[in-house]
């Protein structure tokens, strides 16, 4: 079986770190790949990385595989659609969609054919399930996104809080995600952040991440030197190890893999009640929902979980748990599971294999 991966998004953001662990963990079961992607691309050098074929193409109606035979197409992002849909046109090789947003694909009746001649329909949550099942007119798979078992650097964590504030600094508060107000919803954050001061004028925020929003936020942060923007980092496993709680006030989201990142390190996590969030949080068992995005609802959900560390115990246990359960390798058995069953033929090649 091989397996080719199309990803041409330019950035590297959750969508890209799932291709990515789904890339490594189809690896460690054998699995022959390859990844088309943008030239240059930072899902490029990691994949390439890992010892796995790159195929850097220019634009994505480019960089077909006439020289190259695969079984199957794996579409990562939107563009890749279009890719594989004319891939198939040329040589009749299926191929499948993950869906990682919530929004509706668009009506028209090119992208319409491009998603009724896909072998089988993805989406990263039941809510992304259900919206693009509506719009599709036909049954979705649901394979939830992996925790990416990020692990933390004890001393650059330590150094880190030192980066921060030194031993004297209260609780940090952290967030971990491209700086896009109306996806991300940091505007809440900060904001929340700056009422919590009251109660802990000592406390840190951290916004890890770059995006078009940065200068707005940091006009909102009004030169606070308690509020850190830290950027693009990579190893973030490590900064949100240094967090003491984890604030995901996303406006709209397809899951959230971040805080399946943050629940996996032991993080508090308090996140929005939108999109695929309620199904990492569960009915708050394993954190905090906001049903809002008030500030001051905000602040006090952030206080209570400082004032009372205790409460959060076993929400954090039971995150953890749920976590671990999800992480790459449950969700590459997923998707190789459904691989073989859309592919019998190649199925029943490997289980010959291994009865031998």
């Amino acid at each position: 079986m091989r397996i080719a991966h199309v990803n041409f998004a330019r950035g590297f953001r959750g969508g890209e770190r799932q291709t990515l662990n789904l890339i490594e963990g189809l690896a460690t079961q054998g699995v022959s790949q390859v990844l088309i992607c943008r030239s240059r691309s930072e899902l490029a050098r990691r994949v390439g990385a890992l010892g796995v074929a790159v195929r850097e193409v220019a634009h994505p109606l480019l960089g077909h595989l006439a020289s190259q035979q695969v079984d199957l197409i794996h579409v990562h992002e939107a563009r890749g659609a279009y890719w594989a849909c004319i891939e198939n046109k040329l040589r009749d090789t299926p191929y499948v969609i993950t869906r990682r947003i919530p929004n509706p694909i668009s009506a028209c009746r090119i992208t319409a054919a491009v998603y009724a001649g896909a072998a089988q329909l993805f989406g990263v949550s039941q809510d992304v399930s259900r919206h693009l099942s509506q719009r599709a007119g036909r049954p979705v798979q649901t394979i939830l996104s992996s925790s990416t078992g990020m692990k933390a650097d004890p001393g650059l964590v330590q150094e880190i809080r030192t980066r921060l504030g030194g031993p004297d600094i209260g609780p940090v508060i952290g967030h971990v995600g491209a700086l896009h107000d109306r996806h991300k919803g940091q505007s809440v954050l900060i904001q929340a952040f700056q009422m919590l001061l009251r109660d802990f004028p000592s406390a840190r925020l951290v916004l890890v991440g770059e995006g078009v929003d940065r200068a707005e936020f940091e006009r909102l942060a009004g030169g606070d030197a308690r509020i850190h923007f830290a950027g693009f980092q990579e190893q973030v496993g490590s900064w949100i190890a240094a967090m003491d709680l984890f604030c995901f006030p996303s406006r709209e989201e397809g899951l959230g893999s971040t805080v399946l990142d943050a629940m996996s390190l032991g993080v508090p996590v308090i996140a929005a009640a939108v999109g695929g969030l309620p199904e990492l949080v569960g009915r708050e068992q394993r954190g905090r929902l906001i049903a809002n995005h008030d500030p001051a609802s905000w602040m006090e959900a952030m206080r209570d979980a400082l004032q009372h560390p205790r409460s959060q115990a076993a929400r954090v246990a039971a995150a953890r748990e749920f976590a671990a359960r999800n992480g790459v390798l449950a969700m590459s058995r997923s998707y190789l599971a459904a691989y073989r069953r859309l592919l019998p033929a190649t199925a029943a090649i490997a289980a010959s294999e291994l009865v031998r």
